[in-house]
Formats: structure tokens, sequence, C-alpha cells
């Protein structure tokens, strides 16, 4: 039996509906106040409760063998919620697997954690890699970079929606130059299978990356190819863009063009994933498989 936390996400959906497929047996935690219902997508027990509270979820824990931690809260949700999600919920998990007798828990991370300046997201995914690697649990903490696919995920999803909207021009904040990794979600999915079966991935820490590098301003011009669409970079300078981000931040909490989003944008989030193959065979789509799967109508999460 595995435990399954973020179940109604986008990762955490479909990593459900790829485990079922091969005669997992599942429990999934879902928020009490969440429409999704994962059981309506593939066989599961589904629990009502909240990673914040473990009183919530503390009496589920019978015949599981193994958790997979998925759930997250990213930008622009408030930092303190971002921090009570990542950090408490971590280490509650943590607890419930120590309750239980639960050996192997599977921590999906994120490149933020490894940002030379750090956001809140990524202090946070930090802590909370701190927590897993220092649990004294059967850990795999999986780092991933930015998630695409067909309806996601939530960051590239916004880019591509803000290049679709863009009328003719699309605003770069700096030089673009960042360093990007982006991972297909059908990668996602392997890496969480090959984690599960691989025995020399216990205790490890793995960067989940894309097979293709490529700069945040030449991946603006890709997305806008792959819709179809001609649009003309201007590079906006940061000190313009960050007192524009301050200023709709006060304005508006909950806007994605924010400083924190910003700080991401900016930062080189390319991870080699060199380790990962070796040790467990992980081999990633490149960019222009990914995105004929994401653009061109293809289904296959491979």
């Amino acid at each position: 039996m595995l435990f399954l936390t973020g179940a109604s996400g986008y990762v955490g959906m479909r990593l459900g509906e790829r485990l079922a497929s091969r005669s997992w047996r599942l429990r999934c935690l879902v928020l009490p106040g969440d429409p999704v219902d994962p059981g309506n997508r593939f066989p599961t027990q589904v629990v009502r409760g909240d990673v914040r509270d473990l009183d919530s979820f503390a009496a589920y824990g019978e015949d599981v063998n193994a958790i997979v931690h998925c759930a997250a809260v990213m930008p622009p949700a408030p930092a303190d919620r971002i921090r009570e999600v990542t950090v408490r919920g971590t280490a509650n998990m943590i607890a419930f697997a120590r309750r239980w007798g639960i050996r192997r828990i599977v921590y999906l991370s994120a490149v933020s954690a490894v940002y030379a300046k750090k956001n809140a997201y990524g202090e946070s995914k930090a802590e909370a890699e701190r927590l897993v690697t220092e649990s004294g649990l059967d850990y795999t903490v999986l780092r991933l970079t930015m998630v695409y696919g067909p309806d996601g995920g939530l960051h590239f999803r916004k880019l591509v929606s803000l290049v679709k909207r863009a009328p003719l021009v699309f605003p770069v904040p700096g030089s673009g130059k960042a360093r990007l990794q982006p991972v297909f979600i059908g990668d996602v999915l392997q890496a969480l299978e090959l984690t599960l079966s691989t025995a020399a991935a216990t205790g490890k820490t793995y960067n989940v990356s894309g097979g293709t590098v490529v700069r945040l301003r030449d991946l603006v011009d890709r997305i806008a190819a792959a819709e179809g669409l001609r649009r003309i970079r201007i590079h906006v300078p940061l000190i313009l863009c960050n007192a524009a981000a301050a200023a709709l931040s006060a304005a508006l909490p909950a806007s994605f063009f924010s400083s924190d989003a910003l700080l991401g944008l900016t930062q080189d989030a390319d991870l080699d994933h060199t380790r990962f193959h070796d040790e467990c065979g992980y081999t990633p789509l490149g960019l222009e498989e990914g995105f004929a799967r994401v653009f061109g109508g293809g289904s296959s999460l491979r």
C-alpha cells in the first residue's frame, strides 16, 4: 500500500493513475474542501485531511509500506502558507511514518531548493529536504525542474498563457539568459517509478530535469513558435520589473508577477541528471519531442 499526498495536483493525479494501472494499492490524502476526487480517476481509498494537521490523517497508516509526498503550495501563495504546507507538512509526514513503522518515503522537491538566492518557496523546500534526509527513514529526494505537459504544470501553463495573451510584444525580465531545463510530466512519472523500484535509489537525492537546457528568452520563442504565434521579445531592466512587481503585489497579493517569481525566473534552473541516469536508468525527453507531445496533439505520457 502506497500513501500519496498531493493526489489532486498535476503531478499527484497523474502519478496515481500510472501506479494504479501498474496494480499498486493506493491511499490518497486530499484536502477536505478540495472538489477534486482522485477516486473518480483511478482506484484508491481517499482520505480527507491536511498535511498541516497530523491528526487529520494519522489514523490511516495501516498496511502502508511507502509514502510519496507530492503535496506542495507554490508562489503566488503567501510565504507563510508555503512554509506551513512544505515544512510543517513534511515534518508531519515523517511523524506519520514513524508512528506506523513506515520505512520508505519519496519526497518531491524542486530546483528552487538549490538556488543561490532563494525565494520563500526555495527556502521551504531546502528545509523540507533537510528534514527528510535527516529523518532516519529510507528516503529518496527528487528535485524537479520546471514541469510541463498537457494542461500543466502550474508555472509552465502560466508562461504559455502570457505568451498567447501578449499583443505581439512580449516583455522578458532582464537579459532572459537564465538557464532552464524543463522536464516533461511523463519523465517525472518515470522518475517516480524508477525510484520506487530501484534499491540503489534509497538514501539518495536525484535531479529530475529534462533532456534540453534552454535560456528563458529562447523558451519564450519556442512556446510562441509551437502555438503558431509571432512575438517580439523586449527585455525590461530588472530594476523596473521589481518596482512593478512590488506595486502589483501590494494591490493584488495573489499575482504571479511578484518579486519571488522574478527571483525564480532570473536564476539558472538547470540540473544535471547524470547520476540518476547512471544509477537508475532515468532518460528524459528532449524539449523538441516533449513539445511535440504537448502542442502537437499527442497525449502520450510515455
